[in-house]
C-alpha cells in the first residue's frame, strides 16, 4: 500500500506553557508535540512563575 500525500497536518506542536498552537508536522497519525513558543507575554509569564517557586537553601 503507497503512501498518499492528502495534505492534511496530524501533527501539532503546541506550547507547554500557554498552549497555543506553534505549527503542525505532516506525519501519518494524529501527533502531539510540546515545546515552548517564543511569544514575548508567555516567556515572561513562565520567567515569573519560575522566580515564585524558587527555592533558596
Amino acid at each position: 500500500m503507497e503512501s498518499s500525500n492528502s495534505g492534511i497536518e496530524l501533527g501539532t506542536i503546541i506550547c507547554k506553557h500557554c498552549d497555543s498552537i506553534i505549527g503542525t508536522l505532516d506525519t501519518e497519525k494524529v501527533t502531539v508535540i510540546y515545546g515552548v513558543c517564543e511569544d514575548s507575554n508567555c516567556i515572561s509569564n513562565q520567567i515569573q512563575k519560575e522566580k515564585a517557586t524558587h527555592v533558596e537553601c
